[in-house]
């Protein structure tokens, strides 16, 4: 498996998923990342699974084809799978090619690129031809892909993201939510509200800041958490503080421990652009914590909630309704708990670790008995 680095994101948590459980299915699976491991990469590391980093030596590196092939060559590779980093569909495919790999996948977590018309650069085009299958996450995205980035149909299978429901489900006996709560400096009794995503621009946290105003100005009897870090941090601290929001709206940063973030989280938040977000894996993971998420109407969300049953679908940018529909749940501790208990039911029926295994499992070993 490859990509260009394994730090925090959507994506990257598919890799690590992959990578722990498909031995399980047979499978002998090596991380290869081009650049430095991350953090994730850095945790499989720590697991056991084998990880390759490093590989390209600076921004222009003309011998990582070479280095990689030999790499294949040598570990004797079945099949290459590749997430969608550019560098790693691009120079995965040249190399698994030159080193004799029979099979190649890569597996696209976008729908479009921030500031740009197509997920796939002018270099992924090259190679597109050299891959058997390209996995799309649902089949609105499926569409996308032969409608708007003219992807053969035969070429793609569509695999859902999944998430492990042992470990993300209801309130985790092991935590105890008022210390936690304490810890991080929460009232006991106030409604938590919480969105786990990379701080990106198309994540649009700002929603998140504006909705959170709204209701602050009503009442103080919320805390609003912002869980992921990256480029627009400093940013959108800075519009907290010009909102003078203060301690009523925390950013935690990356944690480890989202599950406990979880567990404490009343109500959960995704109000991204649409653009990027296809099938985001921390919907599924509130949904599966039996908490109601209230998302914005993007990528293919509308195949994992169902509005007003296993969550709440709103407009990309409006604000207004993200604070209006927050604050219907706050008041409504029923409707929480009916709304995340179908959410519960909805993730562990179709989109659990175990179903998303089974399909990349039988994708693989469909590729390979063909040989």
């Amino acid at each position: 498996m490859s990509a260009s680095t394994l730090t925090a994101g959507g994506a990257e948590k598919i890799v690590e998923s992959l990578a722990l459980h498909l031995p399980e299915y047979g499978y002998e699976i090596d991380i290869v990342c081009l650049k430095e491991a991350g953090k994730i990469g850095e945790e499989l590391q720590s697991k056991g699974v084998n990880v390759l980093s490093n590989i390209m030596r600076g921004s222009f590196d003309p011998f990582v084809p070479l280095r990689l092939s030999r790499m294949f060559t040598r570990r004797k590779y079945d099949l290459f799978f590749s997430i969608d980093h550019h560098n790693s569909i691009f120079l995965g495919a040249v190399a698994s090619l030159f080193a004799g790999v029979k099979h190649r996948v890569f597996a696209v977590h976008s729908t479009g690129l921030w500031g740009k018309g197509s997920s796939f650069s002018a270099m992924d085009r090259i190679v597109i031809p050299l891959y058997e299958r390209i996995v799309a996450l649902g089949e609105n995205h499926r569409r996308t892909l032969i409608e708007k980035e003219h992807i053969a149909p035969e070429k793609i299978a569509v695999i859902n993201n999944g998430v492990d429901t042992s470990l993300f489900k209801p309130r985790i006996a092991s935590v105890d939510p008022d210390e936690l709560k304490r810890g991080l400096g929460i009232p006991r009794d106030n409604i938590v509200v919480s969105i786990v995503a990379a701080l990106r621009p198309e994540k649009n946290h700002e929603m998140f800041l504006r909705a959170a105003k709204m209701l602050l100005e009503r009442k103080d009897s919320f805390t609003f958490l912002i869980v992921g870090d990256g480029e627009e941090r400093k940013r959108l601290e800075i519009i907290k503080d010009q909102m003078a929001l203060g301690d009523s709206v925390k950013f935690l940063g990356l944690r480890k421990d989202v599950e406990n973030i979880l567990s404490i989280t009343d109500i959960g938040v995704l109000c991204s652009f649409p653009v990027v977000e296809t099938f985001p894996v921390s919907v599924l993971e509130a949904m599966s914590c039996g908490i109601p998420v209230i998302v914005t109407r993007v990528g293919s969300v509308e195949e994992i909630v169902e509005d007003k049953r296993s969550g709440i679908l709103i407009d990309s940018g409006d604000f207004k309704a993200l604070a209006e529909k927050i604050e219907k749940l706050a008041s409504d501790s029923d409707l929480r708990y009916e709304i995340g208990k179908r959410a519960r039911e909805r993730v562990v029926k179709r989109f659990s670790l175990e179903k998303m295994l089974k399909r990349y499992a039988g994708l693989f070993d469909g590729l390979l008995k063909s040989t």
